[in-house]
């Protein structure tokens, strides 16, 4: 089966795998969505959001700093990957709290991708006591509302000691963490 141009057939490429440049695709788009990413993380600082967490200094400069890159044309795969390994772009949203990656610092596993010698944080394996934490307002709501589920679980008279006891200690370290955010706040 292929494409018919004129006189000549062409094949048709296999979709969703390599020999159809899928991989190629990927280094493009997660190219744009990182770009999304920093251009909306500007426009919230720029209305005024706050951020704390021991890389909230360096999350700032680097969001400032991603203006540059915008606009930039991309000719090739490596290009790409090339760009995506720039430090300044290392900002990675998170649940209740974003990496602002220094690989050096990281107190998580980093993650190797197959398709350049690029390193990613584990998300997953997110460690409250890393330096490259950064908490913005967005993340504080869904610490917030994670809070509130805690409460419901820690207030549950049926639940077990030990289940109770982890539950309230989780809470209390949030708290702790929404409450030093409200505090910072300039």
């Amino acid at each position: 089966m292929g494409r018919a141009f004129g006189q000549f057939q062409y094949p048709t490429p296999p979709l969703g795998n390599y020999a159809s440049g899928f991989p190629d695709d990927l280094a493009f788009e997660e190219w744009l969505a990182r770009l999304e990413d920093l251009a909306e993380a500007h426009e919230r600082l720029q209305d005024g959001e706050h951020v704390s967490g021991p890389a909230a200094d360096t999350y700032r400069h680097r969001v400032a700093a991603s203006a540059k890159f915008a606009g930039r044309v991309l000719r090739t795969t490596r290009e790409a990957h090339t760009l995506l390994t720039n430090p300044e772009l290392q900002i990675f949203p998170g649940k209740g709290m974003t990496c602002v990656l220094d690989q050096a610092r990281a107190a998580c596993r980093l993650r190797a991708d197959e398709r350049s010698n690029r390193r990613t944080p584990e998300l997953d394996d997110c460690k409250p006591s890393c330096v490259n934490i950064a908490r913005t307002d967005r993340d504080i709501e869904f610490l917030r509302a994670h809070v509130n589920n805690l409460q419901d679980l820690v207030e549950d008279p049926l639940a077990p000691p030990m289940r109770h006891a982890r539950e309230q200690h989780e809470l209390t370290r949030l708290q702790r963490i929404i409450t030093n955010h409200q505090e910072h706040r300039p």
